[in-house]
């Protein structure tokens, strides 16, 4: 005889597998960070004698507490402005693509759902929490299936952009690093090959993948199509049934998402430039860089690199991962572990910092969804109500 647990029953285990999902994923990130932490302290010169007698770890976390003492403050309010800007260009690139699908916005209110949008994102795998950007929108009644193709269209075009930039920041090192610094930076080999470039390889991969993914889903039928007789299977239509809804809504927004493919690359290259320079002045603010083109060159490139790892859902945004991936290429031009794990952290730090700002419009949104009234159920045998 085959049991069938209740509604209840499955509720309960799907929980407890998420809880069991999200107790390993911090648990992953604990374990990195605390790793991250002990190789800083395994690296800090011998010279500076006042962490001789530290454990180890504690060593890695007093040297960075004194690094960031020592920061120009003026460089690193620069970085700040930069990432500013850039969350600025993001809420126009998210207008303009909205526009095209006959939506107009605040861009007051479309830059709180983009620091919403990025908030979700820092702390969730894969970073995947970008994709509730549509659920911050709906304060300004935006249809759901053409804020969702809007956001997949553009995020379409990140990750091409940011598989370009791996490919020339691997050009970069292969080109201007010499070998023996690669072994010594990455001393592992597989089948021959320096495991720092297969990683590299890796994180570009995972880029395409997305991109490809991405790109399939908002402009091809034939992928939704696909996709809908998928989602309507018997065994997942209980799940999806709420987004098959709106899926014909969605092949008519993406139609329109298309129209705006110029403005999109436009304003991604423009944030990306953006960003190499708030590397840069974080790096000036460290100690690491000189305020020369090279430098900017280097971050310009290297940052699309290392945020791919940022997409491996082992931990909530990469966090571990994508520190230990800027400590490696930082390694490879020149920069010492323990200040090139410092930059890691305050990078990361920055981004948070700031999407702070997207705090209150999750809780307008979240008490938003929670107060929308349940339908009223006429009881059985009422007689329904007659026009007079």
């Amino acid at each position: 005889m085959v049991t069938v647990d209740s509604p209840s029953q499955q509720k309960k285990s799907s929980r407890s597998r998420q809880i069991l999902k999200y107790s390993l994923e911090i648990t992953f990130m604990v374990a990195i960070l605390a790793g991250l932490l002990y190789y800083i302290g395994t690296t800090v010169p011998s010279t500076l004698t006042k962490y001789n007698n530290v454990p180890t770890i504690l060593k890695g976390v007093e040297y960075i507490y004194d690094t960031i003492l020592t920061v120009k403050i003026e460089y690193l309010l620069l970085a700040f402005l930069m990432y500013f800007g850039i969350n600025i260009l993001f809420a126009v690139r998210l207008r303009r693509v909205l526009s095209k699908n006959g939506v107009k916005t605040s861009f007051g209110k479309t830059l709180l759902a983009q620091y919403a949008g990025m908030l979700t994102s820092d702390v969730t795998p894969g970073r995947s929490g970008y994709i509730l950007t549509p659920v911050y929108l709906r304060d300004q009644d935006v249809p759901t299936s053409k804020s969702l193709s809007s956001v997949l269209g553009i995020q379409t075009f990140e990750f091409l952009i940011k598989v370009a930039g791996g490919i020339g920041a691997v050009i970069l090192l292969v080109t201007t690093v010499p070998a023996k610094t690669w072994s010594i930076i990455f001393p592992t080999q597989i089948l021959g090959v320096n495991i720092g470039l297969i990683i590299a390889v890796l994180g570009i991969s995972l880029m395409m993948v997305g991109a490809v993914i991405l790109a399939a889903f908002t402009w091809s039928k034939r992928a939704i199509s696909l996709f809908d007789r998928i989602a309507n299977s018997r065994f997942l239509k209980k799940f999806t049934g709420g987004i098959m809804g709106k899926l014909e809504e969605y092949k008519e927004s993406s139609g329109s998402t298309s129209k705006a493919i110029p403005e999109i690359l436009g304003l991604t290259a423009s944030c990306w430039v953006l960003k190499g320079f708030e590397w840069w002045f974080l790096g000036y603010a460290l100690g690491i860089s000189q305020l020369s083109w090279s430098w900017w060159l280097a971050f310009f490139l290297i940052h699309p690199l290392v945020t791919a790892l940022a997409f491996i859902p082992i931990t909530p945004a990469g966090i571990g991962v994508q520190e230990f991936g800027i400590v490696g290429i930082l390694g490879l031009l020149g920069v010492a572990a323990p200040i090139a794990g410092v930059f890691a952290l305050m990078a990361r730090g920055l981004l948070i910092f700031e999407d702070l700002a997207g705090v209150p419009q999750i809780v307008k949104s979240t008490s938003l969804i929670f107060s929308r009234k349940k339908p009223e159920v006429t009881p059985v045998g009422t007689p329904p109500l007659t026009p007079l």
